[in-house]
């Protein structure tokens, strides 16, 4: 369900539409769409639903496509998960703490000693 305040703008261009229609203006799908900002899949619809005469060639707008998909971006293996580092110049940063300029301070990971986890 759309919320109501859209209802009522979408009512309050239709009434507009039809004294705009009733002036003899040259209406269009292009023109309403322009008019009163919408795309022209809501201006096909609006026409529509007042009742005015659209043309074949306005049945393009009949149908809006479905979404595509944002491309989604893949994590490459170099690249780390974790809010303690990060990747600068292209070399994973171990994140200590922030200047109070922003700047991030730390260690880079090849600048580490290995670690011994055998004890």
């Amino acid at each position: 369900m759309q919320p109501r305040r859209h209802r009522m703008r979408q009512r309050q261009r239709r009434d507009s539409a039809q004294e705009w229609i009733r002036s003899g203006a040259a209406v269009t799908v292009k023109s309403y769409a322009r008019r009163y900002g919408v795309d022209k899949y809501a201006a096909y619809d609006d026409l529509t639903a007042l009742g005015f005469a659209l043309p074949d060639s306005a049945q393009q707008w009949a149908q809006r496509p479905p979404a595509t998909p944002r491309r989604t971006v893949e994590r490459g293996s170099d690249q780390i998960d974790d809010e303690w580092w990060i990747m600068l110049d292209g070399r994973s940063f171990f994140v200590a703490g922030y200047t109070s300029g922003g700047a991030p301070y730390g260690m880079f990971a090849d600048e580490m000693l290995p670690q011994d986890d055998s004890q």
